[in-house]
């Protein structure tokens, strides 16, 4: 088959890769139809962390991606849910479908749960075929939703409401969002949703800032006099709810001199491992700190009816079509923002 590999940073190649098969009873093949770019892939990208994984040159490669849609095409014989032909979308990551976590609902508390395409022990989704383990749990039916929905539903829309909802906000409450990529502009809708009475939308991208506006945010630029303009903004108080959407150092450092006392701050963006935060500013103001990583399939039993129902509209997000054969082409402009770039789809065919 054919799909994006990592052969290093910036060197994300489209080439022939082994075809999967099936690894348990409980996987599912795929024929990957359309994928995505997520802006943890970035961080393989640029041969930084995710993790304890480090993506250096000499890192090994593998298949890339763990936002895709498609088609099943083979079934193992413990797989119950679905069958060939079915459309569906796949969770971002998965764990082994046996032990105790996964059995009751908790996969990321599975000993073995990883993402899709972040190394070579789950071979990602940017390619022509997946194999999906532990596939009843980790694949979704598509019906009654667009293929622009289904992928932002294997990741994006989940980790959204998932880092949005850790910051606790409240009825008539204040939220902020610091860094507006697609997860950020839906936290920004999603805070609306919730019922907060005012969204402050933080990133350094015009057009990003547009985005969140039209949505009824109020839109600040990062650097050393957004603490004063947010104060300024919320009468001294501060924020009640900050969620960040980023993980860049910048985006970090800025969320506690934002958040009001008693007040909640999430984090969802993958953190190098020297990123830190001051403990001082947690304790004096008494901040409940809250970080992680989404576990999708439990995201989606609330958003799916939000999207049906058409509360949630996450419009407009895929800025950019490509095919699988530009996929280089494709990390590139995302990486560089350029062109008002906000979220790329890539068809597989």
């Amino acid at each position: 088959m054919k799909a994006l590999v990592f052969n290093g940073p910036r060197d994300i190649r489209y080439e022939s890769y082994a075809d999967p098969e099936l690894r348990s009873a409980n996987s599912a093949i795929l024929k990957v139809e359309s994928c995505s770019i997520c802006g943890s892939d970035l961080h393989m990208y640029h041969g930084a962390h995710i993790g304890k994984r480090e993506y250096s040159a000499d890192a090994p490669g593998f298949c890339c991606g763990h936002e895709f849609i498609g088609e099943v095409v083979e079934t193992g014989g413990e797989v119950h849910t679905f069958k060939v032909g079915d459309k569906v979308l796949s969770a971002g990551g998965t764990g082994c479908g046996t032990c105790a976590a996964c059995l009751t609902g908790k996969p990321r508390s599975c000993s073995k749960s990883t993402a899709f395409g972040i190394g070579p022990t789950l071979e990602g989704g940017q390619a022509e075929f997946v194999n999906v383990p532990n596939a009843d749990a980790t694949l979704m039916s598509r019906e009654g939703l667009t293929d622009e929905q289904a992928l932002l539903l294997t990741d994006g829309m989940a980790t959204a409401y998932f880092g949005l909802t850790r910051a606790e906000p409240q009825p008539g409450g204040t939220v902020a969002v610091i860094g507006l990529g697609p997860i950020g502009i839906i936290g920004v809708e999603l805070a609306f949703a919730l019922g907060a009475a005012r969204v402050f939308a933080i990133d350094p991208v015009v057009s990003r800032r547009k985005m969140a506006q039209a949505l009824g945010a109020e839109v600040f630029v990062p650097g050393p006099d957004l603490k004063a303009q947010i104060l300024e903004a919320t009468g001294g108080a501060g924020v009640q709810s900050v969620f960040e959407a980023s993980g860049a150092k910048g985006a970090i450092n800025s969320v506690l001199p934002l958040v009001g006392k008693r007040g909640n701050a999430s984090f969802i963006g993958i953190p190098e491992p020297d990123d830190a935060l001051p403990l001082p500013l947690i304790m004096f103001k008494n901040v409940t700190v809250r970080g992680g990583i989404c576990d999708v399939q439990n995201m989606w039993p609330h958003l799916v009816p939000l999207i049906q129902s058409g509360r949630i509209k996450a419009a407009g997000l895929f800025s950019h079509d490509f095919k699988l054969s530009e996929g280089a082409e494709a990390y590139r402009l995302f990486d560089s923002r350029e062109d008002d770039v906000i979220k790329l789809r890539i068809d597989v065919g």
